[in-house]
């Protein structure tokens, strides 16, 4: 089964999306990932604009998402902001044709500079509730945002689903481009998964700190045996993968962990 991640910067317009949808489309894609704040502006935007301001452009956002996915047989799985009233949730959207179905984030990043737990209006429970698993092309599919790749929990409760593979969608910055693929590698491997990873490019510069944040990119595909089978770099790029049904089989029965 062929499966994509989409990296790009931030603000792209539909035309040059579609272009490659059409390529991944092409290529017989059945599923494709964005990143973090890809529809949409980055969350430290975000946090400077009023929530009344806010409203429409999601709106308008989200339609035109869908829109997308009416178009292009795919699945389509791809982080969102929800508006419900005057509030904003943070979540991830399933969409197969014109049709989606919602996860919202269950852990939120909690730091002086990066506070979605204090801007989003999301319920962050004690006890972890499995995020959505859906099957395409014989293969159990779920869905994390990158900063929830970080706690057990939610290993726990793929592994005792036998989730295939991970769709991780993610803005990751600053200097953490080899910690990332070191826990990437060691959750694929321990739960005997494939992880695809979304991460963003581009630059933001913090108006009051004059702070730089590089999204340096490295979308990747590792396998249920703890290696990358490829990686993107940091320019606007499709990265286009292959599951094995076969080798997932393979790796499970010997090393026995799921």
């Amino acid at each position: 089964m062929k499966i994509a991640a989409l990296q790009l910067s931030l603000e792209k317009s539909q035309k040059e999306i579609k272009n490659y949808l059409e390529i991944a489309h092409s290529q017989k894609v059945k599923l494709i990932l964005f990143g973090e704040y890809f529809f949409g502006s980055f969350f430290k935007t975000l946090e400077q604009t009023k929530k009344s301001q806010l409203v429409s452009k999601i709106e308008t956002q989200n339609k035109n998402l869908i829109a997308l996915s009416n178009e292009y047989p795919m699945i389509f799985v791809s982080p969102i902001l929800e508006i419900v009233g005057t509030k904003i949730y943070k979540s991830i959207a399933i969409i197969n044709k014109g049709k989606a179905l919602k996860y919202r984030a269950q852990r939120l990043m909690p730091y002086e500079h990066w506070n979605e737990a204090r801007f989003f209006a999301n319920t962050l429970p004690k006890l972890i509730k499995t995020p959505p698993i859906f099957n395409a092309g014989g293969f159990k599919f779920s869905v994390l945002f990158g900063y929830e790749l970080h706690f057990d929990e939610f290993w726990l409760k793929f592994k005792q689903n036998n989730v295939d593979c991970v769709l991780l969608a993610s803005a990751s910055t600053f200097d953490s481009s080899l910690r990332w693929r070191n826990i990437i590698k060691m959750r694929a491997f321990l739960n005997s998964s494939y992880i695809l990873r979304a991460n963003r490019i581009g630059q933001y510069q913090d108006a009051i700190t004059q702070t730089l944040w590089n999204f340096y990119g490295d979308s990747l595909l590792a396998n249920p045996n703890g290696e990358i089978d490829d990686c993107l770099g940091d320019r606007e790029e499709l990265l286009i993968v292959t599951l094995d049904k076969k080798y997932l089989k393979e790796i499970k029965e010997c090393w026995k962990f799921r």
